[in-house]
């Protein structure tokens, strides 16, 4: 499996998040997300969108799922045991600190700082250590279901991604990052990712996939 490449494409006029829609990510590239350990396509389809703009970065998650199980109502608890969507953010492109952002179905948002001391081809370190004590005061979220498909929308500001070597983000920039989906839904369990692994472990940061801002 190849590093896929993603081109994040700008906007020109700031958005709230209750005004994203899937029309607002229409001209975005589309990140096909397949099965985690595989590369094959998963049992239900589920892409992730990003778009920018000076200030702040946006996404947005389009998945299949009937009733897709979602229990926990609490900042911060470990979404990951169920289904959810995740944000892996990677501004110095190295793989060892970058941003996890998550939301489950009931909008309830998991955030956090993560240390990888990863070893090529073998996953996470040793020394692994994430840190949810950082809470992102720009970061906004949607959750919503309709007719077959979860939709999920989120915003966050630039100033909030700190690692960035440049602020305010240019064209021509690149970073690395991933997009994850897990499907729990009737008893079944699929890991989905952007850039596949090999592996059920989302944080093998050799495979984060290249970001350039166009």
């Amino acid at each position: 499996m190849k590093i896929p490449v993603y081109q994040v494409k700008p906007i020109r006029k700031s958005l709230p998040v209750d005004r994203l829609d899937l029309k607002a990510f229409a001209h975005a590239q589309a990140g096909i997300l397949r099965n985690a350990k595989t590369g094959k396509a998963p049992a239900r389809h589920a892409e992730a969108r990003l778009l920018w703009d000076r200030k702040s970065l946006y996404a947005c998650f389009l998945c299949e799922a009937d009733r897709p199980l979602a229990t926990l109502r609490k900042h911060d608890a470990p979404l990951y045991r169920e289904s959810v969507v995740e944000l892996f953010i990677d501004p110095l492109g190295l793989g060892k600190v970058y941003y996890e952002l998550e939301i489950n179905p009931l909008n309830v948002s998991f955030d956090a700082v993560i240390l990888n001391d990863f070893q090529k081809g073998k996953g996470r370190g040793p020394r692994f250590q994430g840190f949810t004590g950082w809470d992102p005061e720009s970061l906004k979220h949607r959750s919503l279901k309709s007719g077959g498909l979860w939709i999920v929308f989120l915003k966050i500001d630039f100033a909030d991604l700190f690692l960035a070597p440049r602020l305010p983000v240019k064209k021509g920039d690149v970073w690395r990052g991933n997009f994850f989906r897990i499907d729990c839904e009737k008893g079944r369990t699929e890991y989905c990712a952007w850039s596949p692994m090999g592996k059920l472990d989302f944080h093998c940061a050799d495979w984060f996939g290249v970001w350039k801002f166009a």
